[in-house]
């Protein structure tokens, strides 16, 4: 059964006759494990980013949108506005996913479609439950 590095220098240590593991020798080893961990994160935030922004493409298809620069996200980075039963909805687009996009129209940062309500993410959670319950009744009666 393999160890940790870890466990290897706690081994190490011990096999020295009682010399301390410095701390420096420590983050030797914790940094390459971290910097490992959060680069796994990075890349399953991607992909769950990545699906999500398939599905603000498809919506952003049905609805009047635009996509404007959003500099204070961060280089590259877009902000989605969409407008769908009276309300507005936006999304931080990450550069890898601006093809997605591809079908909505850029706009300066200035434009009037791009200007953000305030809205908070409770309150864009809130506003896409109730679209989807107004939806859900329209069908009902067709029935």
């Amino acid at each position: 059964m393999s160890t940790s590095p870890f466990e290897e220098l706690r081994a190490d240590d011990k096999g020295t006759g009682g010399i301390p593991v410095e701390p420096h020798e420590v983050l030797g080893v914790a940094q390459p494990i971290m910097r490992r961990q959060a680069e796994e994160r990075e890349q399953a935030l991607g992909g769950v980013l990545r699906e999500r922004n398939h599905l603000a493409a498809w919506l952003a298809a049905l609805h009047p949108s635009v996509l404007s620069a959003a500099p204070d996200i961060g280089d590259g980075w877009y902000r989605l506005f969409l407008r769908a039963g009276g309300w507005q909805f936006t999304w931080s687009i990450r550069p890898p996913d601006l093809s997605l996009f591809d079908h909505v129209r850029r706009v300066p940062a200035g434009d009037a479609r791009a200007r953000f309500d305030g809205h908070t993410i409770d309150q864009k959670y809130l506003r896409i439950r109730s679209h989807t319950a107004v939806l859900c009744l329209s069908d009902d009666a067709a029935i």
